[in-house]
């Protein structure tokens, strides 16, 4: 569980530089009593991102650490994007 907490904090961490960086809102909840795990980026109205973990409990370790990387790996990619379009203006 230890790579897995390394990981939410590299999501909360992301989302929280999301939230100040740019226009973006994001919210991120481990809801015990639903036994889920939702993260959303939204642009204004707009989603750009969701992911949902249901049964977040029961999952196999390893699938579960595959996909807390998935929602890494694509918190950098929207991180790099806002990045460059800094930089650029």
């Amino acid at each position: 569980m230890d790579k897995n907490l390394a990981l939410f904090t590299q999501i909360n961490s992301l989302s929280y530089w999301l939230l100040q960086e740019s226009n973006f809102k994001s919210s991120v909840s481990l809801d015990a009593t639903d036994d889920s795990f939702f993260i959303s980026i939204k642009d204004g109205l707009e989603s750009i991102y969701k992911h949902h973990i249901e049964d977040f409990s029961k999952k196999d370790q390893r699938f579960l650490r595959i996909e807390l990387s998935s929602i890494v790996s694509h918190l950098l990619q929207i991180k790099r994007s806002v990045q460059k379009h800094k930089q650029a203006s």
